[in-house]
């Protein structure tokens, strides 16, 4: 639990839009926490992001 830095959030608009919440580990990168093919709204993602982040007591970036 300490080693987690961070909650990222991967957005990418446009024809084949993508939505994708990351978990970011001191050692070992990213680790994707929804599938790339689930297509969440940008209500969903932000909420789950918020969610966890804050039960995390980490930050949450977006790139």
């Amino acid at each position: 639990m300490r080693d987690i830095q961070s909650i990222k959030i991967e957005v990418k608009e446009g024809l084949f839009s993508r939505r994708v919440l990351y978990m970011e580990i001191r050692g070992q990168g990213a680790i994707p926490l929804t599938r790339t093919h689930e297509n969440l709204t940008p209500r969903e993602i932000k909420q789950k992001a918020a969610e966890l982040a804050y039960f995390l007591h980490v930050p949450i970036e977006v790139f």
